[in-house]
């Protein structure tokens, strides 16, 4: 198993850090974990085709987690048909409840082509999905009231990546103890300055840490 931070920052960008994306990697298998903007950049500095990924996760609808997802479907469509290829394994898509009818109203706006088609696969609200040995399974996030979020809990080889995305202090925090609890990694967000309903502080994520038993945290 092999995880790659390509973005851990805000919406707004630095030269050093880039909006939310995660590659993990499991044999064959890829999943992206959230796909802000400037992600493809991200994947193609690093040497990775954006076809070679199987599956996007994303935790919520704000630009910072989703911005490059549609950009990485339009990528792979445009570079199949440069190559004449035919593409028949759909991306799979696993998040919040609405992702399919947001995403293909974006399609209606920026997809210049209506008639064709890219096989695309949604997994949406709370569910368990197993991609190769990876085992994905999604829980409900409390983040901003105006749309869903999910975080995941995924299991590889034994070993437990647990990925909130972003989330508030109005989230209970026994249930996300009981959410995170045992994890070998834990990837949170912790960048507000005090409890906030929309985002965690850093002693908010340590003290989820040390509750829950988890190993690592990023």
């Amino acid at each position: 198993m092999k995880l790659t931070i390509l973005g851990s920052g805000t919406l707004f960008p630095t030269k050093e850090r880039f909006p939310s994306s995660f590659l993990l990697e499991e044999g064959n298998v890829k999943i992206l974990l959230d796909c802000g903007h400037e992600a493809i950049a991200r994947l193609v500095e690093l040497g990775f085709d954006v076809r070679d990924i199987d599956a996007i996760f994303i935790s919520h609808f704000h630009a910072d987690h989703i911005g490059d997802a549609f950009n990485l479907v339009w990528s792979r469509f445009v570079g199949d048909l440069y190559e004449g290829k035919e593409r028949h394994k759909p991306l799979i898509f696993f998040g919040p409840k609405t992702l399919r009818e947001r995403f293909y109203k974006w399609r209606e706006i920026f997809w210049l082509e209506p008639g064709e088609e890219y096989p695309l696969e949604f997994h949406e609200g709370e569910f368990e999905y197993a991609l190769g040995d990876i085992n994905l399974r999604t829980f409900p996030v409390k983040h901003v009231p105006w749309f869903e979020s999910v975080g995941c809990r995924i299991n590889v080889g034994g070993k437990i990546i647990v990925y909130p995305g972003d989330i508030g202090s109005s989230h209970d925090f026994d249930d996300l103890v009981s959410r995170v609890q045992g994890a070998d990694l834990l990837l949170i967000e912790a960048d507000a300055d005090k409890p906030s309903p929309n985002h965690f502080t850093f002693e908010q994520a340590a003290e989820l840490a040390q509750r829950a038993n988890v190993k690592q945290v990023v």
